[in-house]
């Protein structure tokens, strides 16, 4: 039973092409059953591709040529006795050195480690998919939160733009001029307040809704002023994300001899003259 040594040892020389006999019948039963004799033996055949770049060219003997013209012609007729080469001078049957030699084995030790780190790369380069993957999660994130932020700001305008005409309001009502014009809730919604804040002295107005809810899907709020027995239109509006929408208006006599204020339920866009669907109303008083 031979040593793992002395077993690849002979696969490597039947790699070369250098073993006949007992031996080259022993490794090839071998081979036939061993994937790891296998495997070694595909080893060193990649090593053997690359020998022959290693060694010198080497030109026959002068003497050759004569001893072959001479067999040819029969001049003479040479009797010889087969000898088993030594297994020392094996490897120079295909014009190698013990230097190739060396260099079959120097090849296997950089091939191994070269192995090695082609491995390290493959496992290098998933760890690098996968954090490209984290990278490309974080930035969908991060987009996201852009969103968010863009959608909390625009919320914080509306919600400032709110609070700074409540402050003019309050501003406006400290005038004891103002009067407060509170119209009839006709709505279902029963917490929205609607009215006019008239200043008698400027002829400056106000025309406010609170805790309105949003008109129904295609229709607007419309502000109507009845003035010299005709209706005029001052606004057509949504509500804003309080519920809320003011509307400033510099002279109010501008619109005529006011009689009745009201708001509409219409169609998105508004109309030329108010419907029956009134929602809020109140005199001019």
């Amino acid at each position: 039973m031979r040593t793992k040594e002395e077993l690849e040892e002979l696969i490597s020389i039947y790699a070369l092409g250098a073993l006949d006999g007992e031996e080259l019948a022993e490794v090839e039963e071998i081979l036939a059953t061993d994937q790891e004799a296998r495997d070694i033996l595909a080893k060193y055949q990649g090593v053997a591709s690359h020998l022959a770049y290693s060694s010198k060219a080497r030109m026959p003997d002068p003497s050759l040529k004569k001893k072959m013209l001479s067999e040819l012609l029969g001049q003479k007729k040479s009797t010889y006795q087969e000898v088993k080469t030594p297994f020392w001078k094996r490897f120079q049957l295909i014009g190698f050195s013990f230097g190739a030699v060396a260099a079959a084995v120097l090849m296997l030790i950089i091939v191994s480690p070269n192995q090695s780190q082609y491995e390290t790369l493959g496992d290098n380069g998933a760890v690098i998919t996968e954090l490209n993957q984290t990278i490309s999660d974080q930035q969908e994130l991060i987009n996201n939160l852009k969103i968010s932020l863009e959608e909390k700001q625009v919320e914080y305008k509306e919600l400032e733009d709110h609070y700074a005409k409540l402050d003019e309001l309050s501003e406006f009502l400290e005038h004891p001029s103002v009067h407060i014009i509170q119209l009839t809730n006709m709505h279902t919604d029963e917490d929205a307040g609607v009215g006019v804040l008239y200043h008698n002295d400027d002829d400056k107005a106000f025309f406010y809704c609170l805790d309105l809810e949003h008109p129904p899907e295609g229709k607007d709020y419309q502000w109507w002023v009845k003035a010299n027995g005709e209706h005029k239109s001052v606004a057509v509006f949504k509500v804003d994300a309080k519920g809320s929408h003011f509307v400033e208006l510099e002279a109010l006599s501008d619109l005529g001899n006011i009689e009745h204020y009201s708001v509409t339920i219409e169609p998105e866009g508004g109309a030329e003259r108010p419907s029956s669907d009134m929602i809020f109303a109140g005199d001019h008083r």
